[in-house]
């Protein structure tokens, strides 16, 4: 999809995404340098893997040839102001009474955001991998540092050791005789701790938990949390504290 959608905006197509659809645009870099507007649930979980886009508070953003609204009810308004541009207002209004709006709500409407959802904090720089596994060998150590910073489109044992100029063999008895678990294993648990992390610490939908921690399914997202931690994704924000 991502090449498709890199091939359309090369031919000055204007884009947009709905709620979540605007994750396609990002995953292409098509809203890099861009305005844009997601709903405020999923806000959290890709500010972190996506933060050349830049994220805005309104309901809809309308950012040159990119489209973006927050979801909800929020298409029908985007929609209402960009037939007022093209066409006239009172056609807007007309359509507007067909879905029974008492008005419509324009580029400076924000979203209403939940007192209680929290920023996650820019200023807060993660550890270095080095520091907290305290491992002398520099492979090992870029290895892990790659699958932290490649968690949602995971790399392949391949890439991996490729990157490292590793031989596959020698990778897995480094995991082994360092970490006593296969690269494989390694990598599925820290995405899965990350969508834990996620899921307790974000309001962000479990659908998009699963696309930023690199699951391509829904299915297999909760297959592989259930078998990790016993229970399933859902049941996560309904455990106590």
């Amino acid at each position: 999809m991502c090449g498709m959608l890199t091939s359309i905006a090369g031919r000055g197509i204007p884009l947009g995404g709905i709620c979540t659809g605007a994750y396609a645009l990002m995953s292409s870099q098509l809203l890099d340098g861009y305005r844009c507007s997601i709903h405020w649930e999923n806000r959290a979980a890709l500010q972190d893997p996506f933060p050349l886009a830049q994220f805005a508070d309104e309901l809809f953003c309308v950012d040159r040839d990119r489209l973006t609204c927050t979801g909800g009810t929020a298409p029908i308004d985007m929609m209402l102001n960009l037939v007022g541009l093209r066409f006239r207002q009172r056609m807007a209004a007309q359509v507007a009474e067909q879905f029974i709006l008492e008005r419509i709500r324009g580029t400076t409407d924000v979203q209403p955001i939940p007192v209680d959802v929290q920023p996650i904090p820019v200023d807060v720089q993660p550890i270095p991998v080095d520091v907290r596994v305290g491992l002398l060998r520099a492979e090992l150590i870029e290895v892990l540092r790659l699958m932290e910073v490649n968690i949602e489109e995971p790399l392949s044992l391949e890439e991996l050791t490729r990157l490292v100029n590793l031989w596959q063999r020698h990778l897995q008895r480094m995991f082994k005789f360092y970490l006593n678990v296969s690269p494989t294993h390694y990598y599925l648990t820290l995405r899965l701790k990350r969508a834990r992390d996620l899921l307790r610490t974000t309001n962000a939908s479990i659908a998009c938990v699963t696309t930023v921690c690199g699951f391509h399914s829904q299915c297999h997202f909760s297959k592989a949390y259930r078998a990790q931690f016993g229970y399933a994704p859902s049941h996560e924000r309904r455990l106590p504290g």
